[in-house]
């Protein structure tokens, strides 16, 4: 797309992480007719939570003035989604926004693993070793 509207396109530029598009009715239907891709809308009222899950392509729409409130959290099930994130940030350029590990999934297997470790040797010396 940016192409055909004359834009440049460097090669360290990454359509998803870069968020320089926003698409709108016809990019989302020129996405679902070449690609097969169909996305979702979400409509956020007052008060509700909206969980979007690790790598998942999203783009917002606000339809009133907003404050967005967000938390980055890694569930058990995806830590290895959330690693493999990690692997594809290491192929942008060093000085794209993303190239640094913001989650440090990593740190977060080290303390569950540990903490893990801590409550077996707990519970093993609360029962008696076998």
């Amino acid at each position: 797309v940016s192409e055909e509207q004359g834009q440049e396109n460097p090669a360290d530029h990454d359509p998803i992480h870069d968020q320089s598009w926003y698409l709108d009715r016809s990019l989302r239907k020129r996405l679902h007719q070449e690609y097969g891709v169909q996305g979702w809308a979400i409509v956020q009222f007052l008060g509700d939570v909206v969980f979007i899950p690790a790598g998942a392509p999203h783009q917002v729409h606000n339809l009133y003035s907003c404050i967005k409130v967000a938390e980055d959290f890694v569930s058990p099930e995806h830590v290895k989604h959330c690693f493999w994130l990690t692997q594809e940030f290491r192929y942008l350029s060093q000085t794209h926004t993303n190239h640094e590990d913001k989650l440090q999934v990593k740190n977060v297997i080290y303390h569950a693993v540990k903490d893990a470790v801590a409550v077996l040797k707990a519970s093993e010396s609360s029962f008696g070793k076998p």
